[in-house]
């Protein structure tokens, strides 16, 4: 018989109030960067993912018990404390997990006594009326769990009816985390901490199975037996890994459930272990982008932002470090050490080795550098070239315009089939203000010229090379500001000459 209303709630309470004190940083531990995102997004993404994975299945694969059941992610409680306004603010700003039909809801820990008393705190915020809720607990410092395995671990405490369910995992080298006892049964009996082993024999050390630090409660049962937890430890605090010993004892079905990847269950408690989180995830980003299509010459020694976009049958090479919101589309070729932040590269785009783009756009078929800099609020049109070591700040470059070396274009409007000679440069700053430079269609600005901001070269003029532009240029005219060339005869011979007398 099908439960096609039947619908098992869910709330969740994330553990970010601890200090992070190896993290020797001032922020927070839960707004630790990875990839340019804190720690605690990446927890919160996969719980939300998670729950959408429930709004489109069900539990028919677990018999006809279940056919029809499905769960509902509908809270989210953070556990806060050490600057806790700071992650506060995060979450409630955070664009992404905004228009999910998720409650999002804070609770304080103003004393730090353990993760034991952090989940009282967190169930204090649950109402009466939400008994029949099922809790996911877990630290703020596990970026790499993915939503499938939370989805897995969900299941399986639903389907067995458990009333507490522990994620484990086992590990080569379970030294540091706690190690799970089962019974006979297989059923989950106690968590040992590593610092209590030695009240047990030698071979519970050995144990490879460990405590990843997630669990599924009923809610129900929770708020009955947490305040159970005693500091009967050599910190003298409230652990929440008791509460399994705690539900065992009293004869509640406490079940593990294996994750199948030691990473995912791996904490971030130093800069170190974020360092290995962040390898981990980069791997997972770039074998992402690969099945979607995009070529990598090599997966080393680059850094891509989790935040970045990146189309098929784009082209990345080693050295590359692409950051921020940026997105690049189809065909784009990233050559070896380019630096892009935070900017858009439209189709079939060539950035050429070493390049520095920030907060621009490049727009189709347009190539830049090698050893390029280009600076925010700038745009460069279809098919523009710009070239070795040109540098462009706040400009717009049209169509088929061209800055091939050695030129400075700030502050500056460019219109289509420009030719921007070397060594031009657009002096935008008076000392006070910056001014701008506007060059039309179809222009020819010679080498090494200078033009003195505000001015405007009209359409199908040219600049002769070695011109200081200091006023409005015509169009179709000619400006040139050459001094007269004078050859004086005979000088080196002269100068020689003086050069020897003066020795004898």
């Amino acid at each position: 018989m099908r439960n096609e209303n039947k619908v098992k709630n869910l709330g969740v309470i994330i553990l970010a109030g601890g200090l992070g004190t190896r993290m020797k940083s001032e922020n927070p531990k839960a707004l630790s960067g990875l990839l340019e995102n804190p720690l605690i997004f990446y927890a919160i993404k996969s719980l939300i993912d998670a729950g959408e994975r429930f709004n489109r299945e069900s539990f028919d694969e677990y018999g006809e018990n279940f056919g029809g059941i499905k769960a509902k992610l509908d809270r989210i409680i953070t556990v806060i404390g050490h600057k806790g306004d700071l992650v506060r603010q995060y979450i409630e700003n955070e664009a992404r997990f905004k228009a999910k039909n998720i409650l999002f809801d804070f609770a304080v820990q103003e004393q730090y006594l353990g993760t034991g008393d952090a989940v009282k705190k967190g169930l204090e915020v649950f109402k009466d009326d939400e008994k029949e809720t099922d809790v996911i607990i877990l630290p703020c410092d596990m970026p790499l769990i993915t939503d499938e395995t939370f989805a897995e671990t969900v299941k399986f405490h639903i389907s067995n009816n458990a009333d507490l369910t522990v994620m484990s995992v086992n590990v080569k080298n379970p030294y540091s985390y706690g190690r799970i006892l089962r019974d006979k049964k297989g059923c989950a009996e106690k968590i040992i901490e590593e610092k209590e082993l030695c009240g047990y024999p030698k071979n519970t050390a050995l144990i490879k199975e460990i405590n990843s630090g997630v669990y599924i409660v009923k809610l129900n049962l929770l708020k009955q037996f947490i305040n159970e937890i005693k500091p009967n430890n050599r910190k003298k605090e409230f652990y929440f890994t008791d509460i399994v010993d705690i539900f065992y004892g009293a004869g509640l079905k406490t079940l593990c459930f294996k994750a199948g990847d030691e990473e995912e269950c791996a904490g971030v408690n130093s800069k170190y272990d974020l360092l290995n989180a962040q390898k981990i995830m980069q791997k997972r980003l770039i074998k992402n982008l690969i099945e979607k299509g995009v070529d990598f010459i090599s997966d080393e020694n680059i850094y891509i932002g989790y935040n970045v976009e990146i189309g098929e049958a784009s082209v990345v090479y080693p050295d590359v470090f692409i950051s921020g919101k940026t997105n690049i589309m189809k065909k784009v070729v990233l050559e070896k050490g380019c630096v892009i932040k935070d900017s858009s590269i439209m189709d079939n785009a060539v950035i050429k080795s070493y390049s520095v783009i920030e907060n621009a756009v490049i727009m189709n078929n347009a190539q830049i550098g090698p050893f390029a800099r280009i600076r925010p609020e700038t745009e460069i049109s279809e098919s523009a070239k710009i070239g070795n070591f040109v540098e462009i700040k706040k400009s717009s470059i049209g169509r088929n315009s061209k800055a091939s070396h050695l030129s400075y274009i700030g502050d500056s409007v460019i219109g289509e089939n420009v030719n921007i000679g070397a060594g031009v440069i657009t002096c935008n700053y008076d000392g006070e203000k910056k001014h701008t430079t506007k060059i039309e269609d179809g222009c020819f600005i010679g080498s090494d010229s200078q033009l003195v901001a505000p001015v405007n070269v009209g359409k199908n003029s040219y600049v002769g090379s070695g011109t200081t532009v200091t006023k409005n240029v015509p169009e179709g005219a000619l400006a040139i500001s050459r001094v007269p060339q004078k050859n004086i005869e005979g000088w080196v011979l002269r100068k020689q000459a003086a050069k020897k007398t003066e020795k004898d």
